[in-house]
């Protein structure tokens, strides 16, 4: 008799707990708790990147609308170059971009002008360590020496 009650507690116990496991209820509050915070983190990854791709675009617009200066104007230094440069990336909220100015000896009336520009975007989530994205590029224009 005492063998019989312990085995009906046993199948009691079993039944409570495939009871337990078969109620879905609630479960797709779960499964949506559980992944959120992943789906938001996708999100703002990729918020993220794309304002770095906005940003790296910004820089190089900057620099071709700088390039395009000094083309017209041959007289400009690179301090002259950086301000152009830094004026247009203000306006777009951009700053700390480095820009400098390396020209070729002339060749055939041309001298070659080249305008590189560096910037670095940081992207920054909480919770994690930032993660720097470095982006250069560079522009080159002609340059008629006279």
């Amino acid at each position: 008799m005492y063998r019989w009650s312990v085995s009906a507690k046993a199948i009691r116990y079993k039944q409570k707990l495939r009871a337990f496991a078969a109620n879905i209820e609630g479960g797709s509050g779960l499964e949506f708790a559980l992944i959120v915070p992943f789906l938001v983190m996708l999100l703002f990854a990729i918020f993220a990147f794309g304002w770095s791709m906005n940003s790296i675009s910004s820089v190089r617009y900057a620099l071709e609308a700088s390039a395009r200066s000094l083309q017209l104007n041959n007289t400009l230094t690179q301090a002259d170059i950086q301000a152009i440069a830094t004026q247009k990336l203000q306006a777009l909220g951009l700053q700390n971009v480095n820009v400098t100015v390396t020209t070729d000896p002339a060749s055939g009336g041309f001298a070659m002008a080249h305008v590189n520009a560096s910037y670095a975007f940081v992207i920054s989530f909480p919770y994690f360590s930032n993660y720097p994205i470095s982006y250069s590029t560079s522009v080159t224009v002609p340059m008629i020496s006279g």
